[in-house]
């Protein structure tokens, strides 16, 4: 089968022309919103037919890339770093005031399982969203369906495979949660709202080192 017939076989499909029109256009557009001198403030409405909405100012350096049918959606205040990642088979939806560092990768396309003679099924999306105040580390990878909480912060190169519950420190692959950042102080944890002396006194001894000054 020569070249020339196999485009006349591909043209007969509608569908399949269609999508190629818009991977064109979509490709277009990024490329001209990664061009060097192009201010971080503008590159989002630049990308806005490359399917990126935003509700607010963001700030977003050069190198990312935009692929796929559905949308990205910023919200106020946001900071999307060097060469990330955005695969948009489903709609990724990313609060205000987020922090995205560089290299980041979001995915929202997986397949169904096949059987052996081809593992990689039918594609199918899964929407991502990233809650209010985040931060997503350097490198990080955030897996198809996952919900990452308001006020999260995910490590350097964690792979998010689960959903993050709001307020917590997540590392490691698959993240998972190992701090809790709106934790009471240790002097409350430890003694309660109706401490006596006694126990203020030993709760001093616990946490202070020898010979404070304090």
């Amino acid at each position: 089968m020569t070249a020339l017939s196999r485009v006349r076989d591909w043209m007969r499909d509608p569908g399949d022309v269609r999508w190629a029109l818009v991977q064109m256009r979509q490709a277009t557009v990024v490329w001209l919103a990664n061009v060097p001198f192009l201010p971080a403030v503008l590159r989002a409405s630049v990308l806005r037919p490359a399917g990126l909405r935003t509700t607010g100012p963001c700030l977003m350096y050069g190198g990312s890339m935009i692929q796929g049918q559905a949308s990205v959606r910023l919200g106020t205040g946001v900071f999307v770093n060097f060469g990330c990642y955005f695969d948009t088979v489903a709609d990724i939806m990313i609060g205000d005031h987020v922090f995205i560092a560089d290299h980041v990768r979001i995915l929202t396309s997986t397949h169904e399982t096949g059987p052996s003679r081809r593992r990689a099924g039918a594609l199918r999306g899964e929407s991502v969203v990233i809650g209010p105040g985040a931060w997503i580390g350097s490198g990080v990878v955030v897996m198809p369906g996952v919900r990452i909480g308001a006020g999260c912060i995910i490590g350097a190169n964690s792979l998010v495979t689960r959903d993050c519950e709001p307020d917590g420190v997540y590392v490691g692959s698959p993240a998972r949660r190992r701090r809790e950042l709106n934790a009471p102080p240790v002097a409350e944890q430890w003694i309660g709202d109706k401490a006596g002396s006694r126990d203020w006194e030993a709760m001093q001894r616990l946490i202070l080192p020898p010979n404070s000054e304090f």
